[in-house]
């Protein structure tokens, strides 16, 4: 029986470029990764801190817009990282995303993610973050299942 490894890779289509085509190789997941279904959610807490805030707006800074997308981001790729074939990355590719609230330095947020749908190797997730009951920031975010060397 084959290992959960090796058959995610059995699912993999290379399509090798055509005489008349200048691309590189392209990968295509033709089915669904084993485990990588709607529903994976993640979370990650952090305090606003350091390299967190923007200083430009005075003060003691807020928490940044950039700051609190590579969260969620991070958060994403994180929930599905374990079930990736060996060798395979999340890479994002869109974002649509709304910085709702500022949030103060030293204040505890939490980003979470929930995946919505799966097509191929392109992942859907809607992403929030949360400083307690307030929402800070939601939207969706787009990642690819790729090969780790690009």
């Amino acid at each position: 029986m084959l290992g959960a490894d090796e058959h995610a890779r059995k699912r993999i289509v290379h399509a090798r470029p055509s005489a008349t085509s200048t691309s590189l190789r392209t990968i295509y997941l033709v089915d669904t990764i084993e485990g990588i279904r709607p529903g994976l959610a993640g979370h990650l807490g952090r305090v606003v801190d350091g390299d967190l805030l923007t200083h430009h707006v005075g003060g003691q800074g807020t928490f940044s817009t950039p700051a609190m997308i590579g969260l969620m981001e991070i958060t994403s790729h994180r929930s599905v990282e374990r079930l990736l074939p060996e060798g395979h990355t999340t890479v994002g590719y869109e974002v649509h995303v709304r910085h709702l609230a500022p949030t103060a330095p030293g204040a505890t947020i939490e980003v979470t993610t929930r995946l919505t749908e799966v097509k191929g190797n392109k992942l859907y997730f809607e992403v929030e973050c949360r400083e307690g009951a307030k929402l800070l920031g939601s939207g969706i975010h787009k990642r690819a299942i790729v090969p780790a060397r690009f």
